[in-house]
């Protein structure tokens, strides 16, 4: 396996050994198909751990459970998949755990905004309005 990133067009690896590497490897086998995926940067636990305190912040102002804001979140924010069950088709939410890195960070800052927009989050039991974190 070899690694390289693309800087303005061109295959960078991250050492000339690295680079020596490849093309001794190329040369020895002409023809060969080559697949290049791109790597997704899996989340981090920290960041993990932020999106459930924010959550958690979020419950304490609306009453709700961070539990329940979590699915909500989900149903709201992420697109949904369809499995085929007994041959019949169903929509499940998305999981958060398939989420990459930017994923998430891109979710994690959806909440804030459908808490300023006031359109889309429970409000709190018993109140109008949903006040200040």
């Amino acid at each position: 396996m070899f690694r390289a990133i693309i800087e303005n067009g061109r295959m960078v690896f991250g050492s000339p050994i690295a680079r020596s590497k490849f093309v001794d490897w190329a040369t020895g086998h002409e023809g060969a198909h080559i697949v290049i995926n791109e790597e997704k940067r899996v989340r981090s636990l920290s960041q993990n751990a932020f999106y459930w305190v924010y959550l958690g912040v979020i419950a304490r102002e609306t009453g709700d459970n961070a539990d329940d804001l979590h699915e909500f979140f989900k149903r709201k924010l992420l697109s949904p998949v369809f499995k085929s069950i007994h041959g019949e088709e169903i929509r499940l939410p998305r999981s958060t755990t398939e989420l990459s890195k930017v994923d998430l960070e891109s979710t994690s800052t959806k909440p804030a905004h459908l808490l300023t927009s006031r359109c889309l989050i429970p409000r709190r039991r018993g109140t109008s309005h949903i006040t200040d974190l």
